[in-house]
């Protein structure tokens, strides 16, 4: 019974991890994403009035 705990508290623990490195990742890079989308948006709209 002592294995079983043990594998799905490792189990547990390793999909919270992959879990909160995942997040960390899509909001760091959807961030960045974000910038770069308003960014040339902004561009793009002085562009079109000069």
């Amino acid at each position: 019974m002592k294995y079983w705990l043990a594998f799905w508290t490792v189990s547990l623990v390793t999909a919270g991890v992959s879990f909160a490195v995942i997040t960390g990742i899509v909001t760091v890079k959807g961030y960045q994403d974000l910038r770069a989308m308003f960014r040339g948006l902004a561009k793009q709209r002085i562009d079109e009035h000069e």
